[in-house]
């Protein structure tokens, strides 16, 4: 990150930081980001960081990142980042990850609970105290839920396919899974779905809702709506 980022990030509020965050995560997933699917990110953003999400506190602060350079407003209201908002949404995307890869190795802390004490501990940490991390986890590319961390060299596999486009009956291997939903974080630890793991693609049935992957001789059946936000790669 340039100087003129690590300046600018001191007149950042809280919620202009996690607003960067939620871009930074619909732009990851490949779509464009839309007021609906922005207001649909935020909400997944933990209660403690208190963020409005009516109609017009997002229109609100989405007038105010584009006056701060932040972001770009396109003639058919796509929501872009910037360069500026791009670098500072890396440089808190990747304290949200190391924190969250910390919590686990080195506190322990329960898979479903991780986000929303990444989410507390992104905004206080330091570019020292993020280097000093970083080099006591050992330089980790990912964090535990496979997601890459910004600026750690992290190439994607070969052959990555999200679960609805995965092959059935074929032996893939987790690259990753949703980070920002509690509840399903706690499902898919419960049934074995993490990154590392070999699973088989049982059936996808969109006109059923599910997807069923087989974890050795157990069943774990996800809905068809989540498919599209957990990864494989060939095993």
């Amino acid at each position: 990150m340039t100087d003129q980022y690590k300046q600018a990030v001191p007149r950042l509020t809280q919620a202009m930081e996690n607003y960067l965050l939620s871009i930074y995560h619909v732009q990851e997933r490949g779509e464009k980001v839309s007021n609906s699917n922005l207001v649909e990110q935020l909400r997944r953003v933990p209660a403690s960081e208190n963020l409005g999400t009516s109609l017009p506190a997002v229109s609100g602060m989405l007038r105010r990142m584009e006056k701060e350079s932040l972001i770009r407003l396109g003639d058919s209201r796509d929501i872009d980042l910037t360069p500026r908002g791009r670098g500072l949404a890396e440089s808190m995307i990747r304290k949200h990850r190391l924190a969250a890869r910390m919590v686990v190795d080195l506190l322990d802390v329960p898979l479903h609970e991780v986000d929303a004490e990444a989410h507390m501990l992104e905004h206080a940490l330091s570019d020292t105290l993020e280097k000093r991390i970083s080099e006591k986890l050992g330089g980790p590319k990912t964090d535990p839920f496979g997601q890459p961390i910004p600026g750690s060299g992290y190439r994607e596999p070969k052959g990555v396919v999200t679960l609805d486009k995965a092959p059935t009956g074929k032996s893939m291997v987790v690259d990753r899974i949703p980070e920002d939903d509690a509840e399903l974080v706690a499902y898919l630890h419960e049934s074995g779905v993490l990154p590392g793991v070999e699973v088989v693609v049982a059936d996808v049935a969109p006109y059923r809702g599910v997807v069923t992957l087989r974890i050795g001789d157990e069943d774990a059946v996800l809905g068809y709506n989540v498919s599209s936000e957990i990864r494989l790669r060939p095993s």
